[in-house]
């Protein structure tokens, strides 16, 4: 189940020279204290290029956890790494 999914794009502005980008995702409780907070390198966009975004909240029941393969390098509990998947499900 997918409770969350957000996809967007970005593009460099077309005059200049190449910018850094990079994608921040913090997590914070109901408190509003930040208890994971994790930066993926989108890497330098030249002038006039663009990405695309996909970022999803996936929910799971624990006992679903011994359907993913060990080759998932997601954590079963907590908030994994937004990296390229290597999460294969059966």
């Amino acid at each position: 189940m997918t409770p969350l999914r957000v996809d967007g794009s970005i593009r460099h502005p077309s005059g200049g020279e190449a910018w850094e980008y990079s994608a921040v995702v913090t997590i914070t409780n109901d408190r509003g204290e930040e208890i994971g907070r994790h930066i993926v390198g989108v890497g330098a966009l030249q002038p006039g290029e663009g990405r695309t975004f996909t970022f999803a909240v996936e929910v799971f029941k624990p006992n679903m956890a011994a359907t993913v393969s060990q080759t998932d390098t997601t954590p079963a509990r907590g908030v994994g790494q937004l990296s390229p998947s290597t999460r294969r499900v059966r």
